[in-house]
């Protein structure tokens, strides 16, 4: 192919593209067109960074609050969250829930923080009434509440990646200046695979390598790579977050007599998932069979706590019904009967 007003071998052709990678080239070949909406619900400014993962936008965090003596975090968590207060060295302390995925905070030392979280987008208020009592000693994890807005004076961290086709990114959210920000910038494209043989192949064909990915995510703060930036400005979020509470009324119209797990009728913001714990016996197999995934969340909580545990029966028992934007009414009805018949 010409790259420009003369004909290029090969290699030359691969030097002239090497020479311009950092400023692009105007012209030759394609890559993705994508759409841009913009309407990302959180803009890039002094007091919110674009980050390589939710992980990372944690330990960005942790660097501009005063170092605390211990860091409280849930039993009911991924130990992903671990990593940031790890590589920094920060004491780490527990604490329970209960079966409605309330926080039990035990005596609070005043230099701790206290990390609480927004399970699937539908415990905010849990998580204000908590705040309420650590104003100015607390973070919020909103890895699964990516539609919640940060509470007033409250640092929160995101994780774009489990609402949308994205590899990875992180954002973190601040009510001051985050000035200690890292220099380097992630790539994405190789763990991006997953996305294109999904769209090609199908789920069960990009497994392998939607795994790859996940286990790929680096640790290390960066900044949010250029693919993941433009991917996320391709995507229509007020739309999605409109067919996410469309789906979960449909779900929670048919569900809530049966759901164990007190959830609001009209939640504030566009959730995650449908979180029912039904205790109906062999459910999960049964919607797994007919072709719905179901992670657990977390497997790990299983093997930290003992079986009468309420962290314990949650991570059991929870079947994070989907109801993203990818699906409408008629699937919504399909998975109804699935689990009532």
């Amino acid at each position: 192919m010409l790259l420009a007003q003369k004909n290029f071998t090969g290699r030359e052709s691969r030097q002239q593209v090497n020479c311009l990678c950092m400023q692009d080239m105007m012209g030759g070949f394609f890559g993705l067109e994508l759409p841009e909406y913009g309407n990302f619900p959180y803009t890039e400014d002094t007091c919110c960074a674009w980050l390589n993962s939710g992980r990372a936008a944690l330990e960005v965090l942790l660097t501009h609050l005063p170092r605390p003596e211990r860091l409280w975090i849930p039993r009911f968590i991924c130990d992903t969250v671990l990593q940031a207060p790890e590589h920094l060295n920060i004491p780490i302390a527990r604490y329970s829930c209960t079966s409605r995925l309330e926080p039990v905070l035990p005596d609070v030392g005043d230099n701790d923080l206290v990390l609480l979280v927004n399970y699937f987008g539908l415990t905010q208020d849990y998580v204000q009434q908590t705040a309420s009592r650590f104003h100015g000693r607390c973070v919020v994890d909103a890895t699964t509440a990516l539609y919640c807005p940060p509470l007033p004076g409250i640092p929160t961290f995101y994780s774009p990646r489990k609402f949308c086709g994205v590899a990875d990114g992180g954002i973190a959210c601040a009510p001051f200046p985050l000035t200690n920000l890292p220099g380097s910038q992630a790539s994405s494209s190789r763990n991006s695979l997953f996305l294109l043989e999904r769209l090609e192949s199908g789920a069960a064909a990009a497994l392998p390598a939607s795994e790859c990915a996940e286990q790929a995510l680096c640790a290390t703060p960066c900044r949010m790579s250029r693919l993941t930036r433009r991917l996320l400005n391709s995507i229509d979020f007020e739309k999605s977050a409109h067919q996410r509470l469309l789906n979960y009324s449909h779900l929670h119209q048919a569900l809530h007599c049966i759901n164990r797990l007190p959830l609001p009728e009209h939640p504030g913001s566009a959730p995650m998932c449908y979180p029912l714990v039904s205790g109906i016996p062999g459910l999960r197999d049964t919607l797994i069979d007919a072709g719905v995934a179901l992670p657990l969340y977390w497997p790990e909580v299983l093997e930290a706590t003992q079986p009468d545990d309420a962290e314990n029966i949650l991570s059991r028992q929870l079947l994070p019904l989907p109801l993203d934007q990818r699906y409408g009414e008629e699937d919504m009805k399909r998975l109804l009967e699935l689990i009532l018949g």
